[in-house]
């Protein structure tokens, strides 16, 4: 079932995907200026020691320490099932971790060589630099009124025209100005 808590932190995450990397900043000074008022996310298993291929367990905890669950993590060109087939450890190919590696605020080559997979150059489909998983890793501790709000000055920042369908203009890499 699905809360007033998923949406606003679907919501959220939707609409920081519009904002270029100048109002990412902005908007992770909007939310480090507001007060600790939600709840940290719970500590999920340790991972087995002896499991052959720990990145799994690695990119659950990654996720959930970013408050994103399969519902919240931003369109990276990824079905929610390849995303679940990453989780269960069936697959992790190279250009998988570089669609999931900017929402969770890491670069493709450390993600990459966490799960062992060789570095190939790769041109092709959107994907977000860490500017945006550090926006994402700010909302943690927030409650769901402050996502609400941080939302809406995503909107102001962005200047989001309301489409009523998710369009992907997200900061690519090549923009990014870390690149």
């Amino acid at each position: 079932m699905i809360d007033g808590a998923d949406i606003a932190r679907h919501e959220f995450t939707y609409r920081v995907t519009f904002c270029d990397h100048p109002q990412l900043a902005a908007l992770r000074e909007f939310l480090l200026a507001m007060p600790d008022e939600g709840a940290a996310p719970e500590p999920g298993p340790a991972r087995d020691p002896t499991a052959p291929d720990p990145f799994p367990a690695v990119l659950a905890g990654l996720m959930r320490n970013r408050g994103l669950g399969l519902r919240e993590f931003p369109f990276v060109g990824l079905s929610m099932s390849t995303i679940r087939g990453m989780l269960g450890g069936r697959s992790h190919r190279l250009s998988q971790l570089q669609a999931v590696a900017g929402p969770l605020g890491w670069r493709k080559e450390d993600l990459a060589s966490l799960a062992g997979e060789p570095l190939l150059p790769l041109e092709h489909g959107p994907w977000f630099c860490r500017h945006l998983g550090a926006v994402f890793l700010a909302a943690v501790p927030r409650t769901t009124e402050q996502l609400v709000r941080a939302a809406r000055e995503a909107d102001r920042l962005s200047a989001r025209q309301d489409h009523g369908a998710w369009q992907p203009v997200a900061p690519r890499v090549q923009d990014c100005p870390d690149a």
